[in-house]
């Protein structure tokens, strides 16, 4: 495994999760964050604690001196720089592509020009759509509903098309399902009902939760996501092409997820003025 690696969005939540693991365990690491949606608290706390172990590049993925800056001696990538909010991909779908298709593939082209091993890049379970067929297979047919799920599967489709056109780097897609943990930010577009949830129980206001609750969300910590990424830079025989979901392959309603929210908030001290949460209809 190379010594050396570029997270992007390494101030963001999985980026500097990731990022911490990976200076615990001996690696020097580069970040680039444009500071979009990352937390700046995040890469300060890297820098004061490892020093110039932990190299910040403030720029855009979409900046080709940027990335040329980023790249410099690299072994492997964790691209986990995106715009990640679908909401904002709704909205704005136009800035979602540059981003996520454009910044991506700009990229992925330089890191092959620039001698990397392996590039590992966050897709996302979007791409699979409403579908019931659960758990969810890599084998299922995509259905995305939203234009960030299609600039994933666009990911996912550029990554199998420039494999052979780079064959000297391990190009591996990992779709994410709903990872929760540590830095993550509760006003975040991502995933972010656990620490919203929490917050609001700790001030004492009640969550609003919609539909009624048997809805099912596969909940996986980031330390996993942080694991698989390690294990798969660090094998030997690297992995041919592919995606392949991250996730804990079961299903967690959200009533279910509530509970245990509240159990471990009074676990801790905290009382409750509301007996559960508030149901509204899906909107």
């Amino acid at each position: 495994m190379s010594k050396l690696w570029l997270v992007t969005g390494a101030a963001g939540f999985i980026g500097c999760n990731l990022a911490s693991t990976l200076l615990k365990r001996g690696c020097d690491v580069v970040g680039l964050d444009n500071f979009s949606t990352g937390n700046r608290e995040n890469a300060a706390r890297l820098e004061q604690k490892y020093g110039d172990r932990f190299r910040l590049i403030e720029g855009d993925i979409r900046d080709p001196s940027a990335v040329a800056q980023a790249l410099e001696g690299v072994g492997t990538v964790a691209h986990l720089a995106a715009q990640v909010s679908v909401q904002k991909s709704i909205h704005d779908p136009v800035e979602t592509d540059s981003i996520n298709n454009n910044g991506y593939l700009g990229i992925l082209s330089a890191a092959g020009k620039a001698g990397v091993k392996s590039f590992i890049y966050a897709s996302s379970c979007a791409v699979y759509g409403d579908n019931e067929a659960l758990p969810l297979a890599e084998t299922e047919i995509p259905a995305p509903m939203s234009p960030y799920a299609v600039s994933k599967l666009s990911n996912d489709l550029y990554a199998s098309a420039m494999t052979p056109l780079i064959p000297g780097m391990q190009i591996t897609g990992l779709r994410f399902f709903n990872i929760f943990g540590p830095w993550q930010d509760a006003s975040g577009g991502y995933a972010a009902v656990i620490p919203k949830w929490i917050d609001l129980c700790r001030a004492g206001t009640r969550p609003v939760m919609y539909g009624d609750g048997n809805a099912t969300r596969d909940f996986c910590y980031v330390g996993n996501v942080v694991e698989a990424v390690w294990k798969i830079a660090a094998m030997e025989s690297p992995l041919p092409h592919a995606v392949y979901n991250i996730g804990t392959g079961v299903g967690t309603s959200l009533l279910d997820l509530f509970d245990v929210i509240v159990a471990a908030l009074k676990a801790r001290g905290l009382t409750f003025s509301f007996e559960g949460p508030e149901k509204q209809p899906w909107k």
